[in-house]
């Protein structure tokens, strides 16, 4: 049987210590695990179009993930023409070290165990387990700097991926998947231990060097703020100055807990049962459904990264590091709406006066003048003075306001189908104007003439 049938995959939900892992195991010159390829990120039904015409240049554009590896110099793809299974990229990156255990990383795998199981039959799955309480907390905190993990809604994609995960790990392991479970407390506090135990279950004798974090070749993982902890190279807990989440998130992820640990009791094996209520059956219908809306969503982007022209998403991709990303690298627009109210509540107000006025002005005014520019006013102020998020706000407010003082003047705008478009083309218009004067202050706050 080759390689590429009975590879290794490393389950877990982000931020729960799949990193770590991958990072020692790799330093056994038997083992060359991808990290996050995320190859099997994607629609299931188009999984037989993946590996066609330019796919090394889309994977490279989506996430970097050949040249993090090592397969790419250059942005040439001479040398992988023969790959067209996610089998063969596995073992084109072992072949570099030699290595007889393959396989990939992802925490976006675990709503697709049994889409893999059903590929690779002779395939092991390593589960690692945190606590959910640590993996959030860890999300918020790589939240912080990272726009991918301060997205709103990553409750709710942890929530379901692990869920599925939990599910899916059951049934493919009545079937006779090879499944190993790793808890994320036992590796960082009895290191040694574990990875021997994991070296057994692979067939690959222990080599010393899996200890050694420093050693570890990290240039596969994305350098980033939130990996500067793994990168230290020292196996310990990340501790947290602050309290990162509110009560009512913490009291959801303990329901949770209890239930993955009821769920998963035959190996997790805690010490007592812990008391308390788990998610009721209202509680877990409506995470089910949000989970279910994200998922479709987030796979919804994957496609479009896979189909769209790559000149559009080249478009795309510039565009939006133009306007999201400050100058500086630091992150920008992560305070609340009230702390950006009691540090700039003069230029709210001054905003909010001018769009009174304009909307009284336009009341009184002929119903076929447009006044597009002067909505648009109190959003650049905004953009320029306060965040975007404010501007953005305004853009909104100022779109119905002007759509409904017209609506009431003209017959003609009667129309909810009138209203929509109208409404649409001036949330359009004034939204790319606010988002270039957000870069604009931006560049100003790092030149030191940002205006207070």
């Amino acid at each position: 049987m080759s390689l590429n049938e009975k590879p290794v995959f490393i389950i877990g939900v982000f931020r729960s210590g799949t990193s770590l892992l991958v990072s020692l195991l790799n330093q056994n010159p038997q083992i060359a695990l991808m990290y996050e390829c995320d190859v099997w990120n994607f629609p299931s039904q188009l999984l037989a179009r993946r590996f066609r015409h330019n796919w090394a240049a889309r994977m490279e554009f989506f996430n970097q993930a050949l040249s993090r590896h090592g397969l790419t110099p250059s942005h040439k793809y001479d040398g992988l023409e023969k790959i067209r299974t996610p089998g063969d990229l596995y073992r084109k990156f072992g072949e570099k070290k030699g290595a007889t255990v393959i396989g990939e990383k992802s925490p976006f795998y675990c709503s697709r165990l049994e889409q893999l199981y059903q590929t690779y039959p002779q395939a092991t799955f390593i589960f690692v387990w945190r606590d959910p309480v640590e993996v959030y907390r860890s999300v918020l905190k790589a939240g912080q700097t990272s726009r991918f993990f301060g997205r709103p809604g990553m409750l709710g994609r942890m929530i379901f991926e692990k869920e599925l995960a939990i599910s899916q790990a059951k049934s493919i392991q009545a079937r006779g998947a090879r499944i190993f479970r790793v808890k994320y407390s036992d590796l960082v506090d009895q290191t040694e231990p574990v990875l021997r135990e994991v070296c057994k279950y692979l067939d690959v004798p222990f080599d010393a060097r899996m200890l050694a974090l420093k050693q570890a070749d990290l240039s596969a993982i994305y350098h980033a703020p939130h990996h500067a902890h793994l990168r230290r190279g020292i196996i310990e807990r990340q501790s947290y100055l602050e309290e990162l989440m509110s009560p009512a998130t913490f009291s959801k992820l303990e329901r949770y807990r209890r239930r993955w640990e009821r769920l998963q009791a035959d190996w997790l094996r805690p010490a007592s049962a812990s008391a308390g209520p788990e998610p009721g059956r209202l509680e877990l219908i409506l995470d089910q459904v949000k989970g279910q809306w994200l998922a479709g969503y987030d796979g919804l982007v994957r496609a479009g990264f896979e189909f769209l022209p790559l000149s559009w998403l080249r478009v795309y991709r510039l565009f939006k590091h133009w306007v999201v990303n400050p100058p500086s690298g630091a992150m920008d627009e992560k305070t609340s709406l009230r702390k950006d109210l009691e540090t700039h509540w003069r230029t709210i107000l001054v905003a909010t006066g001018m769009l009174f006025f304009v909307a009284v002005f336009q009341m009184h005014s002929n119903p076929h003048l447009q006044f597009i520019l002067f909505y648009g006013t109190p959003c650049m102020l905004l953009a320029l003075v306060v965040n975007t998020r404010w501007a953005t706000l305004f853009v909104l407010v100022s779109s119905v306001f002007s759509q409904m003082i017209r609506y009431e003047d003209a017959p003609d705008y009667h129309s909810i189908w009138v209203f929509l478009w109208n409404f649409f083309n001036r949330v359009v218009i004034l939204q790319l104007l606010v988002l270039t004067l957000g870069r604009i202050r931006q560049e100003f706050a790092q030149n030191g003439d940002h205006v207070s």
